[in-house]
């Protein structure tokens, strides 16, 4: 009998509490769609609001002076508006919005909102939250920028986010997302922080794109511990050390509660430019992207002037121990100042694992090897040569159909093999004679002069009658012939269906011999398989690539003849030379 009133009340409060949440929900829907906060205000708060003569009276709208007392009000379906003015005071939403009717807060267009102040930490706290939208906001000279720990399908759009001032140097610094889901960062300008600019700390189905992210302390971005995460469409760059880094958790998060490896999988970076990195000196060298996740896609991105290896396949202790089956395509790595990409040396078995990871259809021209590093004699000799690829082992990779190229064919170094402590490292060969020497990794390259428009203005479309045209190899081939819209593949890696990441589309696919492409709406990983939009019919073993225009996909980051749906922000002016 106890027992069973025990269940009764229980489910008394919860039906008691599901009503409260909804009369609460209902009434914020029910209340003013526009509120306004303006620090100009003479009162705390108005309902008589004039927003042309920013005035508490004359009006019918509702105001309020101080930025938290606007949050502490505002509900589902409300957008709070941000006159022009200083606001030293967080930003703490006391409600989520919902779906359909997010919570918004914006700055009035063409009006400058400033929250500053440097004991703000954070200036702008979403944790718990979820269906907000902040837009054209400034967050400016503040110890730290943006909290969001379990916060759910926020969007953060046109904001600026500049010197984020913690002494410190905590990686909460910056936008600091933690088993965060279905956010996204669009079109915002990321500037100047003492350690991480953005965050994703166990955190899944995040969008970044259109950004722009520069300076920052330690790197501009970290997905630790995250899937499924999109970086799109972005520029970066970083006077002070380096860019990206995907690697798993060792002691990392807002507890530095997270310790878990090979957890960091199927995390999509495209059509990004990764524009510089720092010198590190006698340290280790600072990357465009210091990669150890999983089953990774990186693709049809351009680097260029990165001190340290442009992309570096890395493997460590802690956080750094898999890096497997990750899939790079259509880049190009270009006048980078180490390498365009470098592989570890370190093998299978025991606690390391480097194996799977394929690099296809890349461009990689004119990178140099600089010795900033004095520490290690090898960089004597490799100081001044052409190294496009450094590879610390012959195992776990596979080069196929890159285009190599420094000055004129034949070069030695293009490939290059060995450790910077060890004095037996290998003779070095061209890039034929890898071929033949080491089919099973490297086979089926092309030595060539790309032929880009102006690889001096950084335009990296390929001219008309350049080698790259048509050259590239299929990503993959399909298993058996069939028709519909199940198509079997030898392996689904190179591809992405949007992640059930809203607004996103999978890949625009095209089978060998077929003049039309196909959208692709899900891919299954496991059983190796794409799910089309329309149907098609395939021969057994017929190549497929991403959208082409010519006989067959070009090698590099653009294909001719295609519109280009995804283009990153142009440089902020005066930072590239």
């Amino acid at each position: 009998m106890r027992s069973h009133l025990r269940l009764e009340n229980r489910v008394q409060r919860i039906f008691f509490g599901a009503l409260v949440s909804c009369v609460l929900h209902s009434a914020a829907l029910a209340g003013d769609a526009t509120i306004y906060v303006d620090p100009q205000l003479a009162v705390a708060t108005t309902q008589t609001y004039d927003p042309a003569a920013r005035k508490a009276s004359g009006g019918a709208e509702r105001a309020f002076k101080s930025l938290a007392q606007a949050a502490a009000t505002a509900g589902p379906g409300q957008t709070v508006i941000l006159r022009a003015g200083t606001y030293a005071e967080a930003l703490a939403p006391k409600q989520s919005g919902a779906a359909g009717h997010p919570l918004v807060f914006r700055a009035q267009p063409g009006e400058d909102a400033v929250i500053t102040g440097e004991g703000l930490s954070p200036a702008v706290d979403l944790s718990g939250k979820s269906y907000i939208v902040l837009e054209g906001l400034k967050v400016v000279k503040v110890r730290r920028w943006l909290l969001a720990l379990k916060t759910h399908h926020c969007t953060l759009k046109g904001n600026t986010f500049a010197q984020a001032l913690d002494a410190g140097g905590s990686s909460k610094t910056g936008l600091f997302f933690e088993e965060a889901t279905h956010n996204k960062l669009l079109g915002n300008t990321i500037d100047d922080s003492t350690q991480d600019n953005v965050s994703l700390i166990k955190s899944d189905y995040n969008l970044l794109e259109g950004n722009v992210i520069t300076k920052a302390k330690h790197v501009l971005w970290t997905i630790k511990g995250g899937n499924y995460n999109v970086l799109r469409g972005n520029y970066f760059h970083n006077a002070i050390q380096k860019i990206g880094e995907v690697y798993d958790c060792d002691g990392v998060g807002s507890e530095h509660q997270f310790k878990e490896t090979n957890c960091t999988k199927h995390n999509l970076i495209e059509g990004n430019v990764f524009a510089h990195t720092a010198s590190s000196g006698d340290h280790s060298p600072y990357c465009g992207i210091q990669y150890a996740g999983q089953e990774g896609l990186v693709r049809r991105n351009v680097f260029y002037d990165c001190i340290g290896p442009a992309l570096d396949l890395t493997l460590y202790g802690g956080e750094a121990r898999f890096n497997v089956n990750n899939r790079i395509a259509h880049n190009v790595f270009y006048r980078n100042h180490y390498c365009g990409v470098s592989l570890s040396g370190r093998g299978g078995g025991g606690e390391y694992t480097f194996e799977g990871n394929e690099l296809k259809n890349n461009v990689l021209c004119q990178n140099v090897f600089v010795r900033n590093d004095k520490r290690w004699e090898w960089f004597k000799e490799l100081d001044g040569k052409p190294v496009q690829v450094l590879c610390g082992g012959t195992n776990g990779f596979l080069l196929e159909r890159n285009l190599f190229f420094n000055a004129a064919p034949g070069e030695k170094y293009l490939l290059t093999q060995g450790g910077r402590d060890r004095k037996d490292n290998p003779a070095p060969l061209s890039l034929g004679e890898w071929q033949s020497a080491k089919g099973e990794l490297v086979k089926g390259c092309v030595e060539a002069d790309p032929q880009f428009e102006d690889g001096e203005r950084r335009n990296f479309r390929l001219k008309a009658g350049s080698p790259a045209l048509d050259a590239g190899a299929w990503l993959t081939r399909a298993k058996g012939a069939g028709q519909g819209t199940e198509l079997p593949v030898a392996d689904a890696r190179w591809f992405a269906d949007g992640y059930g990441i809203e607004g996103l589309s999978g890949d625009l696919i095209q089978l060998e011999g077929q003049a039309q492409p196909v959208r692709v709406t899900k891919v299954d990983y496991a059983k190796h398989v794409l799910t089309l939009e329309t149907p098609v019919a395939w021969a057994d073993g017929a190549g497929v690539a991403y959208a082409y225009a010519g006989k067959g996909p070009d090698l590099g980051a653009f294909e001719l003849g295609l519109k280009e749906t995804l283009a990153a922000p142009a440089a902020p002016a005066g930072l590239e030379k």
